[in-house]
């Protein structure tokens, strides 16, 4: 490594920065790329850098040393005070990931989470405050999640936390990870209640509009102790494990208001007078709209949504459609201007408000997958009944065993064929049921919702019912990214915090997602517009993910300088960004530190300090 001094001229004066640079090899030749921006020794830079050397001798005694000489135009050559330093041996030292802590930790204070937990979880004899432990996993999970006890002995080290928070590598235990984590979910609703508090107050959000849906995560390992750990049905398509159910509520635009942990086997249907209560206990009962899947309909459930001062929209079930079958081929159908390949039409009744939508490339799928249904079921009754006539199956319940199967092979043709099968002799026919098909043909593509919100135009409903696809991009964030799942807590109190954890992570995730937003941040991607083509640019809103990926490339490490005289001086300075990371910042009006804190010490013959 070495120094590499950059002189510009602007407006009639010089300036000279340096960089710290590192000779590699890559499969083009040796390259040199920059480690770090020193930035600009000008007077103020000296003073600034001045400030941070000091040199300790053997015995301990420390004497500030100059790094230059009052006035650069007069050599002094003979200064004892100036320390001179040798190019060839700058080394660069201990780096560490910083950009995206750093940025997860401005998230957190910008939101006044530090405040919030340590007001619900104060600190008692404790010699680190809860609230900085909680910070540290929550960041871990935004930035590289993994478990508490990787946390503790590698991922916590590798990163700039400890010059960010002051706390000290030897204080952040598993145990102490673990203890946290049991006082941190007895604050949850005083801790959701004051975050949401904070959010409406940054994003002026209105509540008049809440996405409720559910999701499950699984256990690695038996979990015997924990009383939510059960068998269910597993979003994840792992009914080999046990699991919990996470009910989840947030705003139109993404962000997180409540949520509930659930045990493992509670059925859909279940849980909406329980969400619902809690939250109306918990922020207030009015107008607002609940907007929710079609696995939460019962005849219990609407009579409870249907009660005064609530409000709902909800998807029916497919079998729902036989009451608006006469509406499917009449006319009244209305496209969608943003959205062409679908229409909606409006049928008010007395009881509720219906809408009928149907989307050409969901029709197009269901069509194709049933009538490929059919044609395979066709066929393979054809050889069964091949099978049958030559004699090779003569027994007529080895013959239905066969026909079950086929049945369960192929579910979307069997309610439109009726199959028989004759005792002596044995033989097998079937029919079909034309009319039946060609109703359900015209049903492809079609989905129905219904709501008891007066007032609402056909494009209003439609777009209401489908900002569900937030809390369903919520689920993908908080298990792709935040690594909700697996769960590997043997103790429901921690399961529950564990999943707490992950929320936190996740309302730091929709803030930044809503800043870049607002800040107008694009990504661009290369992507063919025809097949052999050459790959153009196509501009894409960045997401948080990206965002995190590219300031985790700003490291923070110790610049080694050796003086003449054998003596080494540690200067800790953050990474300067390159120009992408520099467009992130800016847009996002972030100033990126140089330093945090005075800059290590080394001795004649040591190593620096972190």
């Amino acid at each position: 490594m070495f120094l590499r001094p950059y002189k510009r001229h602007k407006d009639g004066k010089a300036h000279t920065y340096y960089a710290l640079v590192e000779s590699v090899r890559t499969d083009t030749g040796p390259r040199q790329h920059i480690v770090a921006y020193l930035g600009e020794l000008n007077h103020d830079q000296q003073r600034r850098w001045q400030r941070t050397a000091v040199f300790y001798n053997r015995q301990g005694d420390a004497r500030q040393l100059r790094l230059f000489p009052d006035d650069e135009r007069i050599p002094l050559p003979d200064d004892p005070d100036v320390v001179r330093i040798r190019l060839g041996s700058v080394g660069w030292t201990n780096p560490r990931s910083f950009g995206d802590v750093w940025l997860a930790r401005w998230l957190w204070g910008w939101l006044h989470l530090d405040e919030i937990v340590a007001r619900h979880v104060p600190q008692g004899r404790e010699t680190v405050a809860p609230a900085e432990i909680v910070a540290i996993e929550v960041i871990n999970r935004l930035c590289a999640p993994c478990s508490e006890f990787a946390l503790a002995e590698h991922w916590y080290v590798s990163t700039g936390l400890e010059d960010l928070l002051g706390v000290p590598d030897a204080e952040v235990t598993k145990d102490r990870l673990y203890r946290t984590l049991d006082a941190l979910v007895k604050a949850q609703e005083q801790i959701e209640n004051d975050l949401k508090e904070r959010l409406g107050t940054l994003f002026r959000l209105e509540y008049d509009l809440l996405l409720y849906d559910l999701t499950s995560t699984y256990f690695e390992g038996l979990s015997e102790s924990n009383d939510l750990a059960e068998r269910g049905y597993s979003r994840d398509h792992r009914s080999d494990c046990v699991q919990v159910v996470l009910a989840l509520v947030v705003t139109r635009e993404g962000f997180p208001l409540a949520h509930l942990t659930l045990a493992g086997n509670t059925r859909d249907v279940q849980t909406v007078e329980t969400v619902v209560t809690a939250v109306e206990t918990r922020f207030g009962k009015s107008q607002r709209v609940w907007v929710m899947d079609r696995g939460m309909i019962s005849k219990q459930t609407l009579a409870f949504l249907s009660q005064p001062g609530r409000r709902y929209l909800l998807a029916l079930r497919r079998s729902g459609l036989s009451e608006f079958q006469d509406q499917l081929g009449r006319e009244g159908w209305q496209r969608m201007e943003e959205h062409p390949e679908v229409e909606v039409k409006l049928v008010p009744r007395e009881e509720a408000n219906y809408l009928l939508s149907r989307s050409r490339p969901r029709r197009q799928k269901e069509r194709a997958i049933r009538r490929r249904q059919r044609r395979g079921l066709a066929l393979a009754l054809k050889r069964l009944e091949r099978q049958v006539t030559r004699g090779r199956l003569k027994n007529r319940d080895k013959i239905l065993e066969r026909v079950g199967r086929l049945k369960e092979r192929f579910p979307k043709a069997r309610p439109f064929v009726t199959i028989t099968v004759s005792d002596s002799p044995c033989r097998l026919q079937w029919t079909w049921d034309i009319p039946e098909f060609k109703a359900a043909l015209a049903g492809d593509g079609v989905s129905l919702m219904r709501t008891n919100q007066d007032g609402w135009t056909s494009t209003e409903f439609w777009e209401n019912y489908m900002q569900l696809t937030v809390v369903e991009n919520a689920f993908r964030v908080l298990k792709s990214h935040l690594r909700l799942r697996p769960v590997w807590h043997h103790y429901a109190g921690r399961t529950e915090a564990h999943i707490f954890v992950c929320i936190l992570a996740y309302a730091l995730w929709s803030t930044l997602a809503e800043l870049a937003r607002r800040a107008g941040l694009e990504t661009l991607i290369r992507k063919p517009d025809v097949e052999h083509a050459e790959a153009s640019p196509q501009p894409r809103p960045m997401t948080p993910e990206v965002i995190l990926r590219e300031l985790g490339k700003i490291k923070i490490g110790d610049i080694l300088l050796e003086t003449t005289e054998g003596k080494k001086l540690a200067l800790r300075r953050v990474a300067r960004p390159d120009p992408e990371q520099t467009r992130i910042l800016e847009a996002l009006n972030l100033e990126l530190p140089e330093r945090l804190t005075p800059d290590s010490i080394c001795s004649e013959d040591s190593e620096p300090k972190n």
